[in-house]
């Protein structure tokens, strides 16, 4: 618990300095639409509050109760924020870092902005992954192989589905609170392409949680060696 507060307050404090760094880049003639940018990291940052929140319920109690089950649930609704700002990606489409004979241009202002963007989407999956950790640390079944996979699938998966409604229905995590209408939506646009992206978002998360949760056990494993 101690180890994940302190992560949680090295994660703010990058994230700060990122939010600080784009003002001050926009302040020197930068194009960064920071309204849309940082509303969609802080929707990413969320699910870590709510997976710590119930990490801390489930301490306190010795078990999941009530309030970590709606904690989890909640962390389970925003928890595909995280994953979404890749697809961010798409605002570069006029960006100007390519030229007209395909040549690649020196425009300082564009590189910064292109690698400020990719700092933001990586600060984004990065509380994703940390977030997923808390919570599947906090499973009874973390020890059992099969079932431990299965879930981490399907976690991906609904990441996956959750960005494909983001992106092209438009629709956001709080659209939870109108299911009758959310259902109708969702069962209205299935296709082959909500199939192929789905899978496409779930095996980019899958496996950077693999990669996320086997440095977590590395470091966790030298944590205790040196005690």
């Amino acid at each position: 618990m101690k180890k994940n507060i302190q992560l949680t307050i090295l994660l703010a404090f990058v994230i700060l300095i990122y939010v600080f760094f784009g003002i001050m880049i926009n302040n020197y003639g930068g194009t960064l639409n920071l309204r849309w940018l940082f509303w969609n990291l802080l929707l990413a940052v969320i699910p870590v509050g709510f997976a710590l929140f119930t990490q801390l319920v489930t301490f306190l109690f010795k078990r999941w109760e009530l309030f970590s089950l709606l904690s989890a649930a909640l962390w389970l609704v925003f928890m595909p924020n995280a994953c979404y700002m890749i697809t961010d990606l798409i605002h570069l489409e006029s960006s100007g870092l390519i030229g007209y004979d395909g040549t690649y241009l020196m425009n300082l202002k564009e590189w910064v902005e292109l690698i400020y963007l990719g700092g933001g989407i990586f600060l984004a999956l990065v509380a994703g992954l940390f977030s997923t950790s808390v919570i599947h640390c906090l499973l009874p079944f973390k020890h059992h192989s099969i079932v431990n996979l299965c879930w981490m699938i399907l976690i991906s998966l609904l990441c996956g589905y959750g960005v494909y409604i983001g992106r092209f229905l438009r629709l956001n995590s709080w659209d939870i609170l109108h299911p009758r209408s959310l259902i109708q939506i969702l069962l209205q646009n299935i296709n082959r392409f909500t199939v192929l992206f789905t899978l496409m978002i779930a095996g980019f998360y899958f496996i950077s949680y693999l990669i996320f949760d086997r440095l977590m056990q590395s470091e966790n494993q030298k944590s205790k060696q040196t005690r």
